[in-house]
């Protein structure tokens, strides 16, 4: 497959008529430059795939898969990506065939290898952009090398292995499934810093590696099934443990972005990936504490941060990490209720053990621009008769605030969220006949019905940047919707 983009743009303005609209770009009194640009990749794939069964006991199944693609090094441009997958139903034993109890039992295990190009195009090579200089008072345009080359990028790959089991009792009325695994990532494509001195800040290049590791349990069960009541139950959680094992020889962190004020997630040897980072904010300084604020040109009713190191200064050094984006777990937990024609379903959505960043707090609790209005928070700011307390103090306005990243940012991102709710009726075919239709059904529905959290934001799920690093980290996001429906479905 071969992708293509072209774009090219025209830009005037001073029209003296708007009636030209784009027809007439020419009588524009100040014409913009012309741009245009192009981007093209091309992607090359063959794969195979055998099954195998034995009586229905033994199965098997063989991948083998090879993948091309333009962006990378010109001896690295394809992966070779095998996977099997074997099984075991045990159920289909003769020991087991005719049990009253276990319904179907089945062990599984699989291993694979994956592979991933989501970088952009021309990632390999030293590609080339424009810039403009004055000489003489005139202004001349050159052509400059604009990212630095790197010939050995290659694809970044993961190898997971998983070893699961389905278990179903007195007839499906209890359906578990359960499956551990790891998945080692290796060669991640990342933008490495190098020496400024290049002239460079970053390559494009392959580093490190990832483990993810996990626990997934899944039940289904049919609590009631009589003529004119059903119950049935369906909870699933999913354990998730995450760290980074490597990144280059050195081992250096890396700062994946988005560098909101200055770095506020990294990526450390040892630690979840994309670990959110930045001072730990102890409170403000109190009035006692004056003659040791100034040690750190600070004053009572200053911010206060920790010297993690006591060299009598706050700068970068003494940045630590404050928490973790990543989830210990999550779930959802489901109930499907019908009472003759009256059908209720309610399900929830929920997730512990990861934190949120609220950048949000840079403009509103920090009090920069006109946005002091925003968080009732500033109203238990320092005062002489108010000191234990972590909003530093109103300063005129000729004096700025300590806006930088800081522990205070960092929340409880945990919650149970009321994800669907709905409430049906479906008229009997009695009813139907009457009216000389096949199904008539009412029905409300309501979405995002409740949240409880923690966090003190407007909603601990949503991440205002795209970036896979940056997860749970917010700006002035717009919460989830809570929506209500009522519906009617016919059928003639």
């Amino acid at each position: 497959a071969a992708r293509a983009y072209f774009a090219e743009s025209v830009e005037t303005r001073g029209l003296p008529d708007n009636a030209y609209l784009y027809y007439n770009l020419g009588t524009g009194a100040t014409p913009s430059p012309p741009a245009s640009s192009f981007d093209a990749a091309q992607f090359l794939s063959f794969f195979g795939r055998a099954n195998y069964s034995f009586k229905d006991r033994y199965l098997l199944t063989a991948t083998y898969r090879i993948d091309g693609a333009s962006r990378f090094g010109a001896n690295n441009k394809y992966v070779q990506t095998p996977s099997a997958a074997l099984a075991w139903r045990v159920s289909q034993e003769d020991f087991l065939r005719d049990n009253s109890v276990i319904s179907d039992l089945k062990l599984r295990f699989g291993f694979g290898r994956t592979a991933n190009s989501s970088i952009g195009n021309y990632q390999s090579q030293a590609r080339l952009g424009t810039n403009s200089y004055i000489f003489n008072g005139v202004r001349a345009t050159g052509t400059t090398i604009s990212t630095l080359a790197n010939p050995d990028l290659q694809w970044e790959e993961a190898m997971q292995y998983d070893l699961g089991l389905n278990l179903s009792l007195w007839q499906n009325r209890v359906a578990f499934e359960a499956d551990v695994y790891r998945r080692n990532t290796d060669r991640l494509l990342l933008a490495a810093p190098v020496p400024r001195t290049s002239g460079y800040g970053s390559i494009t290049t392959n580093i490190g590696g990832i483990r993810n590791e996990g626990l997934e349990l899944g039940l289904n069960t049919v609590n009631v099934d009589s003529k004119n009541f059903t119950w049935s139950t369906v909870f699933n959680i999913s354990f998730l443990k995450n760290r980074v094992l490597a990144l280059g020889s050195a081992n250096d962190d890396i700062f994946p972005g988005p560098n909101f004020l200055n770095e506020t997630n990294v990526l450390r040897v040892g630690q979840p990936v994309g670990s959110l980072f930045g001072l730990e904010r102890e409170g403000t300084w109190s009035s006692a504490e004056a003659d040791e604020a100034r040690r750190y040109n600070r004053l009572p009713g200053d911010l206060k941060f920790k010297d993690q190191n006591n060299d009598g200064q706050i700068n970068d050094r003494d940045r630590v990490i404050l928490g973790k984006s990543i989830p210990t777990g999550y779930g959802t937990f489901s109930n499907t209720l019908r009472y003759l024609n009256v059908d209720l379903t309610v399900d929830l959505q929920f997730t512990y053990g990861n934190d949120v960043m609220d950048l949000t707090h840079h403009s509103a609790l920090d009090r920069t621009g006109q946005a002091n209005s925003y968080t009732r928070a500033v109203t238990e700011a320092w005062t002489p008769d108010n000191q234990n307390t972590s909003i530093a103090q109103v300063r005129p306005s000729y004096l700025s605030y300590d806006s930088r990243i800081d522990s205070y940012k960092v929340q409880d991102g945990s919650f149970i969220r009321g994800r669907n709710l709905v409430l049906g009726y479906t008229f009997p075919s009695s009813t139907l006949e009457a009216i000389k239709l096949s199904r008539l059904r009412l029905y409300v529905s309501a979405q995002n019905f409740f949240l409880l959290t923690k966090y003190k934001g407007y909603d601990p799920e949503t991440s205002t940047y795209t970036n896979a690093f940056a997860q749970g980290i917010q700006f002035f996001d717009y919460p989830k919707a809570r929506t209500v429906t009522a519906g009617l479905n016919v059928s003639f």
